[in-house]
C-alpha cells in the first residue's frame, strides 16, 4: 500500500478550494432565494409598457365632494376622460356625485368600502371591503367596477391576489401629484412633468387645496407636449400579459 504524505502547502491550497468552493455555494442559494422570493411578490399595475404617448389620470375620491363639480367641468373643457376611484362610504354620502361623474362618461373605480390599510385585513374582509363598494357603485350606476386601487397604496400578496380572484385589476401609480399633502399649483405641474413618462398612471385626490386649480395647467401642459390622457382601463393592456418588478405591466 501505498501512502502520500500531504505537505503543507498542498494542505492551505485544498482548504482554500474547499472556501471557495463553499462560498459559491452559499452565494448561489442566496440567489436562488432572493429569485424566489421575488417571483412570489403579487404586484399591482403601476404603469404601462406603450408605444404611444397615452397617460391615465386617477382621482381617488374619499372625503368631501364640494369640488366635484368644477372637476367635472375642467374634463369636459379639455376633453380629458379620467378615471375615479370612489370610498363606498364617500358613494353613500354623495350619491348624486356619483351619478354626475358617470353621466360624464368617466370610469369609475373601487377604492374600498371604508378606506381601511388592507393589508391588516383578513380575507373575508377584504373580501367585504371591495364587494361593499362596487355593491354601492352599482347601485347608483348600474356598473360595478373592475378596477381597484388600494387605500393609500398599502398592498400585500393577500390584497393583491384577492382583488384578482374576485375580478379586479389592481392600479397603483407611478406620479403621484401630491395634492393631499397641501402642495401648490406650481409645485404639482412641476412633479407631475419631471416624473410622467408615457403609460404613466397619475394619483391626485378631490377636495384638497389645490387639485381643482391645477388641473387646468397640468392638462395643457401634458396635451401640448403631446400626451392624451385616456381612462386607466383604457391604458392597461389585456390578453396576455406581465408585469416586471417595477409593477410596469408588459405584453407577452
Amino acid at each position: 500500500m501505498r501512502y502520500h504524505i500531504v505537505g503543507k502547502r498542498e494542505l492551505c491550497l485544498g482548504l482554500l478550494g474547499i472556501i471557495a468552493f463553499c462560498s459559491f455555494a452559499l452565494i448561489g442559494v442566496r440567489e436562488t432565494t432572493l429569485q424566489v422570493a421575488g417571483s412570489m411578490r403579487s404586484l399591482p399595475i403601476y404603469s404601462v409598457e406603450t408605444q404611444s404617448r397615452e397617460v391615465s389620470l386617477g382621482i381617488n375620491c374619499a372625503w368631501g365632494n364640494g369640488d366635484i363639480p368644477e372637476i367635472l367641468d375642467t374634463l369636459d373643457q379639455y376633453n380629458v376622460k379620467a378615471t375615479f376611484f370612489l370610498v363606498g362610504d364617500w358613494c353613500e354620502k354623495y350619491p348624486d356625485s356619483v351619478k354626475q361623474i358617470a353621466d360624464r362618461g368617466h370610469e369609475l373605480g373601487n377604492h374600498s368600502d371604508s378606506h381601511p390599510d388592507m393589508t391588516g385585513l383578513g380575507r373575508e374582509q377584504i373580501v367585504k371591503e371591495l364587494e361593499g363598494c362596487s355593491e354601492k357603485v352599482e347601485a347608483i350606476t348600474g356598473e360595478k367596477p373592475r378596477l381597484f386601487r388600494a387605500p393609500s397604496g398599502a398592498y400585500n400578496n393577500l390584497v393583491i391576489d384577492t382583488a384578482r380572484e374576485l375580478g379586479y385589476e389592481a392600479i397603483q401609480w407611478d406620479c403621484d401629484s401630491l395634492d393631499w399633502k397641501g402642495l401648490g399649483v406650481d409645485d404639482m405641474r412641476q412633479r407631475i412633468q419631471r416624473s410622467l413618462n408615457p403609460g404613466s398612471i397619475m394619483l391626485f385626490h378631490n377636495d384638497t387645496k389645490s387639485t381643482a386649480k391645477a388641473l387646468p395647467q397640468i392638462i395643457t401642459d401634458l396635451q401640448e407636449d403631446g400626451y392624451q390622457i385616456v381612462p386607466v382601463g383604457e391604458l392597461i393592456l389585456s390578453g396576455e400579459t406581465h408585469i416586471d418588478h417595477t409593477g410596469r405591466q408588459f405584453a407577452d
